[in-house]
């Protein structure tokens, strides 16, 4: 996507096609240099170029390493690692290059305001294209001919340059499954990011209303293509909080993301609130199902009160809220040496759409004097104690059901569950109504020898 935003509701119109056309069917193509001159995805806001900026053409970020690895072979196109110029050469006989383009930045002679535009420019877009014919394009839906190849199976190696002057990074958003992260950038210094990732696609829609960020909603219904563009967005907005410094996450199936974090209260911990938009429906008209990929570094961790030590699936819940629908959500350690950052990779997968949000919160069992919460092996919690202790309150008349995931290590008896085996048990509470849909809250409690039954994590 070349994203482009408005302020306000930041509304984010998808630019799919050819950059800087060919004067005529003799003109040579424009060179991939020529391309970032100007760089700017807002198309109402004449003249939004970097020159404009209060870090200007020699101050904004700049591309420092490009390669795409396809099945084990690697293809460098831009190496800018050593001489740090600002508009670096691609390789000769490339077709590929990465353009960094303003967002919100204000036009010549325009004054910032909030909500209207922004200078410096508060997001920066680097979005990929490639040579088609005599134009460039960032669509690489039918890229299969460049050179390299840009895929969903491959691996985009990306390394982005900032200085001193302009390093207020925050969170940054990737299409695409992101393998690596290493961020050096702190305000005040020069600094770099290091992404490597697998492009997806994303809807492309004739107009906008599933752009706002913080992500709130998305009305409409159906997308009308869908597109392969791999794109890196960097926040530089200075009012969201320090806490998500060098934060990542990435997604597939959505048109854009946010992130949000609310600070710890006293003796608590901090929250995050991850949101993605996306058409409910696919081109073709099937229901899209999309995946949010989010690391939580270990400063991260920290701030949400647990760290890469002492992680464990049970101490943190992840909620769906906003609008409703599926999901499901599991962990994987990143280690420096193998992903760049230590930390803990989250993966929602199977979403439905349109504008989902995950809150990533400390459980309340485990801010329970610090415990997590345990069953002893052989003891039992009804379900009525299991959704009374999540603080969920069961409409009379409803019946109330619950399915293990884990049935070696506990098991349902009657209407509770059972302690069988030393190990972690996880399953789903189903509350029916008399009349209305049925409600599902997934558990999730450690069984030991000699555990108590303590507040239990309850989420959807």
């Amino acid at each position: 996507m070349h994203a482009v935003r408005r302020i306000g509701t930041i509304i984010v119109l998808t630019a799919v096609g050819v950059l800087l056309p060919a004067t005529s069917a003799m003109a040579q193509p424009p060179s991939a240099t020529d391309t970032q001159a100007g760089a700017c995805t807002d198309p109402n806001v004449p003249d939004c170029s970097w020159a404009n900026t209060t870090p200007g053409t020699a101050g904004r970020p700049y591309v420092k390493y490009l390669a795409v690895t396809n099945g084990g072979a690697t293809t460098v196109v831009v190496d800018n690692r050593t001489s740090s110029v600002q508009t670096p050469t691609p390789v000769a006989g490339t077709d590929l290059y990465a353009v960094v383009a303003t967002q919100n930045a204000c036009a010549a002679g325009q004054a910032p305001a909030q909500g209207v535009c922004y200078n410096p420019p508060n997001r920066v877009a680097v979005y990929l294209k490639h040579l088609a014919g005599s134009s460039w394009t960032e669509d690489f839906t039918t890229s299969t001919s460049s050179n390299p190849a840009v895929t969903t199976a491959s691996v985009v190696d990306l390394i982005i340059g900032f200085h001193s002057a302009y390093s207020t990074l925050r969170w940054s958003w990737v299409n695409g499954v992101p393998s690596y992260w290493r961020n050096t950038v702190a305000a005040g210094s020069d600094g770099e990011v290091q992404v490597r990732f697998s492009p997806r696609t994303m809807p492309v829609m004739s107009s906008g209303g599933c752009s706002q960020i913080p992500v709130s909603t998305c009305d409409i219904a159906q997308a009308t293509s869908e597109k392969l563009q791999p794109q890196l967005l960097l926040s530089m907005d200075t009012t969201l909080d320090a806490g998500l410094t060098g934060a990542l996450f990435g997604t597939d199936s959505a048109f854009i993301g946010s992130l949000d974090m609310s600070p710890a209260p006293p003796g608590g911990a901090a929250t995050l609130t991850y949101g993605i938009a996306a058409p409910h429906l696919n081109a073709d008209g099937s229901p899209r199902v999309g995946s949010l990929y989010a690391l939580l570094s270990s400063p991260m961790l920290t701030l949400l009160g647990t760290s890469v030590a002492a992680f464990d699936s049970t101490i943190l819940n992840v909620t769906r809220t906003g609008d409703p629908g599926t999901s499901s959500a599991a962990w994987a350690g990143w280690t420096t040496a193998a992903n760049g950052t230590d930390g803990q990779f989250l993966t929602i997968s199977n979403i439905s759409f349109s504008a989902p949000k995950f809150l990533v919160q400390k459980s309340s069992a485990s801010n329970s004097k610090g415990k997590t919460p345990t069953l002893k092996v052989g003891s039992k919690v009804t379900l009525k104690q299991l959704l009374a202790l999540g603080n969920y309150k069961v409409k009379a008349g409803s019946k109330v059901s619950a399915k293990v995931s884990t049935p070696k290590i506990c098991g349902t008896v009657g209407n509770a569950i059972k302690g069988l085996k030393v190990g972690t048990c996880k399953g789903t509470i189903t509350i029916t109504p008399k009349k209305g849909k049925a409600t599902k809250k997934a558990f999730t409690f450690k069984v030991t020898k000699t555990g108590k039954r303590l507040p239990l994590a309850l989420h959807h």
